[in-house]
């Protein structure tokens, strides 16, 4: 069974740190196994409209100038951080049911691009063993599998995001490990893995904007 509850509240943690808009995942104890919750973004006069639902009322070039057609206020910037979350934790399944719009069901009106969330399929999850941390490198923008560091070039300011609020947050990160490890049974081998991989992306990033 693949263990995703800490990318979830890991995304949740870098998102509330960077100030992007998301969906807030706690943690919590169910049968002897760790599990990430979350509230749900959706109330009964609003529905979320998926990219994949949207897309043939699209301009059908799949990017994030489809998405500012919608009128929704500071669009592009919403859809940037999404995959500067996914960039820094190596989110490998951004599909296209997993963000979208917010509409309000009685005006059909679009609100506002819907919160991160699902963050779970991360730091490499599925090619994890306890012999080596696979390391694929790649993600999705909309239709296409790509390079995360082909991704990132979405963004087109990478210098307005103050990464100096990151700081502490892989210490933050080994302690939550460390704290559900007599239940995850996870190794101290695997948890430095996923600690380095997360600093390596934190560092990339701050490359990124010093080169920029």
């Amino acid at each position: 069974m693949m263990k995703k509850w800490h990318n979830e509240v890991l995304a949740s943690e870098i998102c509330k740190r960077l100030g992007f808009n998301h969906v807030t995942y706690t943690l919590d104890t169910y049968k002897d196994t760790v599990v990430s919750i979350c509230p749900c973004f959706i109330t009964k006069d609003t529905e979320l409209i998926t990219c994949y639902q949207i897309r043939n009322d699209m301009l059908r070039n799949d990017n994030i100038k489809d998405y500012e057609e919608y009128g929704i206020s500071d669009a592009r910037i919403k859809m940037e951080n999404m995959y500067i979350i996914d960039y820094l934790i190596m989110n490998e399944d951004r599909h296209l049911n997993n963000f979208g719009i917010i509409r309000d069901v009685n005006t059909l009106k679009w609100l506002d691009v819907a919160p991160i969330f699902d963050n779970g399929e991360s730091l490499n999850i599925t090619y994890y063993d306890n012999e080596e941390l696979h390391i694929s490198g790649e993600g999705r923008l909309f239709y296409e599998v790509k390079p995360f560091d082909e991704i990132i070039k979405v963004v087109k300011d990478i210098k307005r995001i103050d990464l100096s609020k990151l700081d502490g947050i892989v210490e933050w990160f080994d302690e939550l490990l460390h704290k559900y490890q007599n239940i995850t049974g996870f190794s101290d081998t695997r948890i430095n893995r996923l600690c380095i991989l997360l600093n390596r992306q934190i560092n990339k990033l701050k490359e990124l904007q010093e080169n920029s």
